[in-house]
């Protein structure tokens, strides 16, 4: 008997969110930039530039980088990306219930990132509100950088969840309901 290759398959999540903020990025990088350039003495100049720095280096860590990321359905696992605020690899074993959810308890509290939720031991990988999917795992894993903590569910957004449920309930052998 031979064994069967399975394709990897992206799955894209919504990034409008991004591109806002990465417009805005550009905006208020500019904008600092042309102070620092325009200031008359040496200390506020250098001050400029280091706010210039900062925000350019900040924001393009939380805006720019997911713009280019996507998560992907492998032979054995769910690998999680959204820039480099999350890269997580979640084995098909560990999930025991794939299905669509909604945030109840109000989206400015969730997000837009990466977030976790210690009362409810919930991973939160949103880049919208709408096309949310729950992956409940079979127990609490050690997930997150760089401090493991315990994930009993995780939540992301996607682009289309009906296909991303099949898929994951296609992968992780789950029946459907």
């Amino acid at each position: 008997m031979t064994a069967k290759k399975v394709p990897p398959t992206r799955i894209d999540y919504p990034k409008h969110w991004f591109l806002l903020g990465t417009l805005v990025w550009c905006v208020g990088t500019t904008i600092l930039a042309y102070l620092a350039w325009a200031s008359v003495e040496e200390s506020f100049r250098l001050f400029w530039i280091g706010a210039t720095a900062f925000e350019g280096v900040l924001l393009a860590y939380l805006f720019v980088l997911p713009l280019f990321t996507h998560h992907m359905a492998g032979a054995k696992g769910l690998r999680l990306r959204m820039g480099i605020l999350v890269n997580e690899t979640i084995p098909y074993e560990w999930v025991c219930e794939v299905r669509g959810t909604a945030v109840r308890w109000g989206g400015v509290r969730v997000g837009i990132g990466v977030r976790y939720s210690p009362i409810m031991k919930v991973l939160f990988v949103t880049s919208s509100f709408r096309g949310l999917v729950s992956v409940r795992l079979d127990k609490e894993h050690r997930l997150g950088y760089p401090l493991k903590r315990p994930v009993g569910e995780i939540v992301l957004s996607v682009s289309s969840a009906s296909a991303f449920i099949d898929l994951m309930r296609q992968r992780s052998g789950l029946e459907r309901d």
